[in-house]
């Protein structure tokens, strides 16, 4: 099966190489192999197809593309390609640009948000009423859908927008050599034979062959392994791999479409919309509508024919089918949804907040757990040298010189190293014949130089490990104090591999300190009060990060461990019991994430470094600091432009308005949804007891609902502040809100019904159809909707009360003195405003008992379930105290 697709990649490849014999051949610039380029070792997948090419010569005068002539070879390290060679290869096409875009386009954005099945079948609806001569208010229901549509595209554009923008500032750079200068440019500005730089931290964005120095790489993009990997000269470095210590040269081999990952699968980072809560649960919800409008449609227009097939197309049979499946369809509920979100990206974007994935903002909201790492979190990321211990002197050289030449020989640019060159300098250089990168695994850095032997810089307990006793009593005591601990030890014995040998003997400790940011302690006070627990997971010495923890006021702090040397089994058990974990491998850190989500907790992750991208992956919400790696950017949900953690509380906020306002907005527009098929349901059944089955409600009787209850006021209510606390489950929640109002109509209409008869209300299918009966079925739902309104805009503010009685007029106003348009009964004679014949004083006293009862039937309704509980513990609460 592996041999098919791998059959059927390379035929696609080779499809997309051929051209139609019919089309002329355009001039495309010509190759010219001046020497032979470096080429990727490997192909574990069998993707990479041998491809001639042929030779040419450069004229001496080019008119056309065709006359381009680009001559591959291996540019020197140090002095890169040419200006003319980058000019060539970019006129040729030959940089580093992929056919899939970041983002969606316009095109697709408004064609998502106009042909949804709900939209179209509306569409339909309209037509077959406009074919059937019905008046244009039963058609308005288009109108309203337009608007929304036209309002959720807007929104989306913004939100597309403020993506781009900020992702323009947050995107990946190369440093390349050209004309034997560094420079940093674009991504997409990487030509092909390019000398690239890399160093820990960065993501490498082209294949690309080392041509000098070494480095360890994480391949689990590709290989979904994640152990580290040693590159040398000569070595393939695989584009979406990150570089997790040491630094190199390297030439680029492929670029754009033509890297290996490429040719597997799209790897581009999209905006889209991943599971989440919210999304599940109205997906749920339209496929059920979905499912059963279709076949209540069509039972209600059968039985409503009652045997009468030779006239199949009756107007008014259409206007009241077409009544039920509007009043079925919540389509402004999955729209609205998008829109609060689209919003909510433009909101946080203005706080310097950029959202890669939508959805992740309802995330953020529902966490319980948040894992910090302190570097640039809780820390502000600056560290200075506060003292030094001596234990030892090295002949020939002070411990500023040493250190001094061990930066020197590194090369490395971190927090930590800016920190010690501002104590200890660069200016010593000593000729050195091997280095180990730091890596966070390792926690160690070494150096061997040609005359004084190996000298290892990190961790004290990871570069002494057996020996660490000798000077375990000062790093505690110095750890105590809250200050990041490190040990210069020296061995006589040759660096081996990447591990220091021989006997080691410590000649100094290095203290520094990590800033606490000033906002940190409020910050984390926000997540306290908002029952999230904060958990910091960090590299330090777990003693120095529980103090730093406890100067930033997290719950807890002074329970730490250190997960030095512990198995997987061991971390996974003990990673719900402690608050403070120290000397965590990245692997440890993945394992620490995903042991809290298997004991049920919404776990987030902030995280600045590659040492964080394992569990950036694994949490549920993975948050990423501008100022970090942009391979951890790459990985992560949200970016904190300003790489400030201030920020996470109003991110948390964005997400809670979004989730409580769309329940709350649910409310309306499922309460409609679910009275529409207890009433739908209720008129099937009568038909098939042989009674007339003629829903009641034409489009026209559901305009004020639509419109002032829940068009306008949704848009309004979805969008307004609301910091409230997630409590329970999204579509458990909604779904127990609206049943208890629908329920109320179903009642209401049963009763109208059932003295239809005594009041005199029409029955039969007479020119008015039921005008009695659905006046008051329409007027009793548009009451108790307004009722539903009411609970959900409370408590009344004064622009909630403003939105509130601005509708209630409108709706008031509408019912007196436009009956007509609405098609219903006047409740009253006015004279030169209603022309049909009012409703009698029996009707009318029916409709305000009716009305007059609704909220506290509904309020009855809402609150059985908890009345019922209350009542069974106390009964056996008393049981058990009669025991």
């Amino acid at each position: 099966m592996a041999k098919d697709v791998q059959n059927e990649l390379l035929a696609l490849l080779d499809e997309q190489d051929k051209e139609p014999k019919t089309k002329k051949k355009s001039k495309t610039p010509q190759t010219v192999i001046v020497e032979e380029p470096f080429e990727m070792k490997g192909d574990p997948l069998g993707l990479i197809e041998n491809k001639k090419v042929k030779s040419a010569h450069t004229p001496t005068r080019i008119k056309s593309k065709g006359d381009i002539v680009i001559e591959r070879y291996n540019p020197d390290v140090e002095h890169g390609l040419t200006t003319d060679d980058v000019e060539k290869r970019q006129l040729a096409g030959l940089v580093n640009l992929s056919d899939k875009g970041s983002t969606k386009t316009l095109s697709s954005i408004i064609f998502s948000n106009v042909f949804t099945f709900f939209n179209m079948l509306i569409l339909a609806i309209v037509i077959i009423l406009l074919i059937t001569g019905a008046k244009f208010t039963q058609t308005v229901s288009i109108v309203i859908v337009a608007m929304n549509t036209t309002i959720g595209i807007i929104q989306e554009i913004n939100a597309k927008k403020m993506i781009d923008k900020l992702s323009l500032l947050s995107a990946p750079t190369a440093m390349v050599i050209r004309d034997g200068l560094e420079q940093e440019i674009g991504v997409a500005d990487v030509v092909i034979d390019e000398i690239l730089k890399l160093s820990a931290g960065k993501q490498i964005i082209v294949d690309a062959v080392v041509r000098q120095g070494s480095v360890e790489v994480n391949e689990s993009l590709l290989t979904g392994e994640s152990d580290p990997i040693v590159k040398k000269a000569g070595d393939t470095l695989y584009s979406g791999s990150f570089v997790i210590s040491g630094s190199v040269y390297a030439q680029a081999t492929a670029i754009g479409n033509d890297i290996y990952i490429e040719k597997l699968t799209s790897q581009a980072k999209k905006y889209k919309k991943p599971k989440s809560d919210i999304f599940r649960s109205l997906k749920l919800i339209v496929r059920i509508i979905g499912f059963l409008i279709i076949p209540i449609g069509a039972g209600l227009y059968m039985l409503g024919l009652n045997g009468n097939y030779d006239q199949i197309i009756q107007p008014i049979l259409v206007e009241r089918t077409a009544g039920a499946i509007i009043g079925l369809i919540p389509s402004g509920l999955f729209l609205l949804t998008s829109v609060a979100l689209a919003v909510g990206v433009v909101r946080l974007g203005q706080n310097n907040t950029l959202v890669q994935e939508l959805y992740c903002i309802e995330m953020l909201a529902r966490i319980d757990t948040l894992c910090l790492d302190k570097t640039g979190t809780i820390t502000d990321g600056s560290m200075t040298v506060k003292s030094v211990i001596e234990f030892e002197t090295v002949p020939g050289l002070t411990l500023k010189q040493l250190v001094s030449a061990m930066l020197n020989a590194q090369n490395d640019s971190n927090l930590t190293s800016d920190a010690l060159y501002e104590r200890f300098g660069n200016q010593k250089r000593i000729r050195h014949k091997a280095i180990i990168p730091f890596s966070s695994a390792r926690k160690y850095s070494a150096v061997e130089f040609e005359k004084y032997g190996t000298f290892a810089l990190g961790a004290p307990e990871f570069v002494l490990k057996q020996d660490y006793n000798k000077i375990a009593s000062e790093v505690e005591k110095q750890a105590n104090e809250g200050y990041r601990v490190l040990a210069v030890v020296h061995t006589d014995d040759p660096i081996e591999g990447k591990e220091v040998t021989g006997k080691l003997k410590p000649i100094a400790l290095i203290m520094i300190e990590d800033t606490i940011r000033a906002d940190a302690p409020d910050t984390i006070q926000y997540f306290k009060d908002n029952g999230v627990n904060v958990v910091v997971i960090s590299g330090d010495n777990p003693l120095t990060v529980s103090r730093i923890s406890q100067r930033a006021g997290i719950k807890n702090a002074e329970s730490y461990v250190s997960l030095e040397n512990m198995s997987d089994k061991e971390v996974v058990r003990i990673a719900n019991k402690y608050t403070v974990f120290g000397r965590v491998s990245p692997h440890q850190k993945k394992l620490l994430v995903e042991a809290m989500k298997n004991n049920g907790h919404v776990v987030a992750m902030t995280g600045d470094g590659v040492n964080d991208i394992l569990a950036l992956r694994e949490a549920d919400t993975s948050i990423a600091m501008a100022s970090g790696s942009e391979a951890a950017r790459n990985v992560s949900h949200l970016v904190l432009m300003d790489s400030n953690f201030a920020n996470m509380p109003k991110v948390v906020s964005e997400g809670r308005r979004v989730i409580n306002n769309i329940q709350k907005v649910s409310k309306l527009y499922l309460t409609k949804t679910f009275f529409t098929l207890f009433l739908s349901l209720l008129i099937i059944i009568r038909g098939l007891m042989g009674y007339e089955a003629l829903y009641p409600l034409k489009p026209s009787h559901l305009l004020i609902m639509e419109i002032l209850v829940i068009g306008v006021p949704s848009f309004f209510i979805a969008l307004e502040y609301n910091n409230n606390r997630i409590e329970g489950n999204f579509l458990a929640k909604i779904v127990k809100d609206a049943l208890p109002g629908a329920i109320v109509v179903l009642l209401n209409a049963l009763i109208i019904f059932s003295v239809a008869h005594t009041l005199g209300l029409d029955v039969g299918m007479g020119s008015n159809q039921h005008s009695g009966i659905s006046t008051l079925i329409g007027l009793t739902a548009t009451a108790l909707s307004f009722m539903v309104l009411y609970s959900v805009s409370r408590p009344l503010n004064p622009r909630r009360s403003i939105l509130f009685f601005t509708m209630l007029s409108l709706a008031v106003f509408g019912v007196f003195l436009l009956p007509e348009l609405l098609e219903i009964q006047p409740i009253i004679t006015i004279n030169n405003v209603t022309h049909s014949t009012p409703m009698t004083l029996p009707q009318n006293l029916l409709l305000i008992v009716l009305i007059y009862t609704s909220y506290p039937l509904m309020y009855i309704l809402t609150n059985l379930g908890k009345w019922l509980k209350t009542a069974v513990r106390r009964i056996i609460h008393v049981i058990s105290e009669m025991k």
